[in-house]
């Protein structure tokens, strides 16, 4: 992606919606905001209670029924709850691991549990069939479209009303629905990430800390994406202040300077996953880093393979050697 793909973002960031074509008409979509999660929730209670009057089961009744017949169980739901927190800790010690041959490890294991999660969630899904909660969402989803699409820049008339919207073709609510997907899709957090860390932004970054000072309007009317640009903002100056010694390698890429900034502010724990850097060395030593993860690091570091040392040593490092190979 160009500079101008993130600059395009970011400004969309500011006006608050998206400007796409539909049909051959401009058509501008909302960006979400904290007041609009209530019409969610309303429309979702709306469509389940339309379900339920259908004859659709509630999943829970339904899952109960499953495991009546054998076909579904206790423990099943406990694994997918297992795998779930599996999930949860390997994306947390992700982000605090900087070396990308542990990274890369993590990604393997994440991975696997994922496909073992998401295999687990088909299999009941097929099981248990379509339910009133399956019908809310689907048909809160689409009624959420009309919501957010105008017909002009300020907002304030809708681009279908209702009666237009009910005789709108399958083709063309499916064309819309893809048009508001693409957009939620470029809005991905890695992007906003990414558009903050850009050399275009770097002025604006202390200025983040003040989210009505930056847009001129409470918290409260700010869209989602503008709260995740002024928040990823802050988090990054930070970053910048407080974290010596960061590789200009890893300036601008955000995942890799929130691995930085994580394993220097927890060096002296979790040492099998970071690295072990004496910051009063006149140089630094990494254990288990190989020749990739070193030169990202950057700066005067010093790989040193902890298994060929301590076989050097007769089998075992006493605590003087360590530090030696530490560089104390």
């Amino acid at each position: 992606m160009n500079e101008e793909f993130f600059i395009s973002l970011v400004g969309e960031i500011f006006q608050g919606y998206s400007e796409f074509d539909f049909e051959g008409n401009q058509l501008y979509l909302k960006h979400l905001c904290i007041k609009d999660q209530a019409y969610i929730n309303i429309y979702y209670e709306k469509y389940k209670k339309i379900a339920i009057k259908k004859g659709l089961p509630e999943e829970k009744k339904a899952l109960e029924d499953m495991k009546k017949d054998g076909m579904w169980s206790d423990e099943d739901d406990l694994k997918i709850e297992e795998l779930k927190s599996q999930i949860k800790n390997l994306q947390d010690t992700k982000k605090s691991v900087f070396l990308r041959s542990a990274q890369e490890k993590i990604k393997s294991d994440l991975a696997s549990k994922e496909s073992e999660y998401y295999i687990l969630l088909a299999k009941r899904k097929e099981i248990v069939g379509k339910t009133a909660e399956d019908y809310a969402s689907s048909m809160s989803s689409f009624e959420m479209i009309r919501f957010f699409v105008f017909k002009d820049k300020q907002l304030k008339q809708h681009a279908f009303d209702e009666d237009e919207f009910d005789r709108m073709s399958d083709e063309s609510l499916l064309a819309l629905k893809k048009k508001q997907d693409d957009i939620s899709d470029k809005f991905n957090e890695l992007n906003i990430q990414k558009s903050s860390l850009r050399p275009f932004f770097s002025m604006y970054l202390s200025y983040c800390e003040d989210a009505y000072g930056f847009y001129g309007r409470p918290m409260c009317d700010l869209s989602v994406y503008q709260v995740k640009l002024v928040l990823f903002g802050r988090i990054f100056q930070s970053i910048f202040q407080y974290t010596e010694d960061i590789p200009d390698a890893i300036r601008e890429d955000p995942e890799k300077l929130l691995a930085f900034s994580e394993a220097k502010s927890n060096k002296n724990s979790n040492k099998k996953n970071k690295p072990f850097i004496d910051e009063n060395a006149a140089g630094s030593t990494v254990f288990g880093g190989k020749k990739g993860d070193l030169d990202e690091m950057g700066g005067d570091v010093e790989g040193v393979s902890l298994s060929e040392e301590i076989k050097k040593a007769g089998g075992k490092l006493n605590m003087e050697q360590m530090m030696k190979l530490s560089g104390q």
